[in-house]
């Protein structure tokens, strides 16, 4: 049987964002077929998940190489440079996992002078196409995306183009999913955290996180116009205070968010935000509350390729979705019927949208009944297929060979930024003893 480890930089237990979400339902959809671990920072719970666990973050260099060298194949949304040198010379076959288009991302997420954060993740980016014997990404756009990249970088080979002409032997879409099983109800959650909410009245729930790429103000000035023509409306944010190792890094909007909410008088009467987060298993009691999902961004190179994997969480629920248009998820809403997709940042456009979903219960009916038709296209285990093809058949798949020009540019092109990074915000006797490891590493495993 193969045997399969994903690697996550981030915790996997009660409490998890996107990242670590995905890798935790692939590594289930993948155990069905496959011998499972799961390399996790600590602490990670895999409850009754049937797969082994290792508690190692990517900065465990040690373990993970260790744990490497004991699976044939390894799925990871981004190795470190070091490490990625390293699974590039051995026999595993690396599946890099490039949902999350990191290069763009970073162009909203960081200040304007923090140029060596976008040369690092453009070079990492790079590096995990040059070594990677898979790539898999969450939509058409953004395989579109890679291809383009790859192109331009040389890592289209002429042998393997031959072997597949479409090349979805070597990169293709693997989606955020939808858990097999339906959201149970829980009691008034929604209500019993925000006792504001009357029985009768219309919740609009954002299930995701408040990030800086996102636009927060627009669904909050639209249930102003709501509640001015006198619904009865209400807008949850169900999460500002994300799960994460380091959270200051984290890019959050979520201040600024509700600010805006108390100087428009809004917080705590009808825009509400949980400042903690949800865990995992308990989203579905309050999605099962809500009446209308909703997210929105604004018009940017981020939104474009991005694929908002909370707004499936809408989907799960059964709710008709009110989002921006212009992403993958919202050509998505447009075309099945789910819901409305809005012109970015037009908050009339967008209360219009809402009401005409909240005011209309025909309309209303038959979105969640499109709604419903969607769901099992999406479960987990469907959209998986791809992946667990490639780790079922990685003995007969062609291997590609890494171009070492592309793989050193990508890994010890990275250093001077890491030193520099590493000298802003650790110091110059952390960044001393850093190197002082790496060179270590270097030589005890002649890397």
């Amino acid at each position: 049987m193969t045997r399969v480890l994903f690697i996550s930089a981030e915790p996997v237990g009660a409490a998890m964002a996107g990242p670590a979400i995905r890798v935790l339902e692939l590594a289930k959809a993948v155990a069905a077929h496959c011998e499972v671990t799961v390399a996790a920072p600590g602490p990670s719970d895999l409850g009754d998940a049937p797969l082994g666990l290792i508690e190692a973050g990517l900065s465990d260099f040690e373990p993970l190489l260790e744990a490497v060298r004991s699976h044939d194949v390894v799925v990871a949304q981004r190795l470190p440079p070091q490490l990625l040198r390293f699974v590039a010379r051995m026999p595993v076959r690396f599946v890099a996992d490039l949902y999350n288009p990191q290069m763009v991302e970073v162009l909203e997420a960081v200040s304007d002078d923090a140029s060596t954060s976008a040369r690092r993740a453009w070079k990492s980016m790079l590096g995990q196409c040059a070594v990677a014997d898979f790539v898999m990404c969450a939509s058409e756009k953004q395989r579109d995306l890679w291809l383009g990249g790859m192109g331009m970088a040389g890592l289209i080979e002429p042998r393997l183009y031959r072997a597949d002409p479409t090349f979805r032997l070597f990169v293709d879409v693997v989606p955020f999913g939808l858990p097999s099983h339906p959201p149970q109800p829980a009691g008034p959650v929604l209500r019993e955290m925000f006792p504001q909410i009357a029985a009768g009245d219309r919740v609009m729930l954002w299930a995701g996180g408040v990030w800086r790429w996102l636009d927060a103000l627009t669904p909050i000035r639209a249930v102003e116009r709501l509640r001015e023509r006198g619904l009865a409306a209400h807008l949850v944010f169900l999460g500002t205070g994300r799960p994460a190792l380091d959270p200051a890094g984290i890019p959050t909007s979520a201040g600024a968010a509700i600010a805006f909410a108390q100087e428009r008088g809004l917080e705590g009467s009808c825009v509400h935000f949980n400042r903690g987060w949800v865990p995992y298993e308990e989203r579905g009691g309050y999605l099962l509350e809500a009446d209308l999902g909703v997210a929105a961004h604004h018009e940017h190179l981020e939104a474009r390729f991005s694929f908002r994997t909370r707004v499936l969480d809408h989907f799960w629920a059964g709710l008709p979705s009110v989002v921006s248009g212009g992403d993958s998820i919202g050509e998505l809403v447009e075309r099945r019927g789910l819901g409305r997709a809005v012109v970015p940042d037009d908050d009339a456009a967008y209360a219009a949208a809402c009401a005409s979903l909240l005011e209309d219960d025909e309309a209303y009916g038959a979105t969640v009944q499109r709604v419903r038709e969607l769901v099992p296209s999406l479960r987990w285990p469907e959209v998986a297929r791809p992946l667990v093809e490639f780790c079922v058949e990685h003995e007969t798949r062609p291997r590609r060979r890494v171009p070492p020009a592309a793989l050193a540019r990508a890994t010890y092109g990275q250093y001077l930024d890491v030193l520099a990074d590493a000298r802003q915000h650790a110091g110059v006797a952390e960044t001393a003893r850093r190197m002082s490891r790496h060179v270590t590493r270097v030589v005890r495993h002649r890397g």
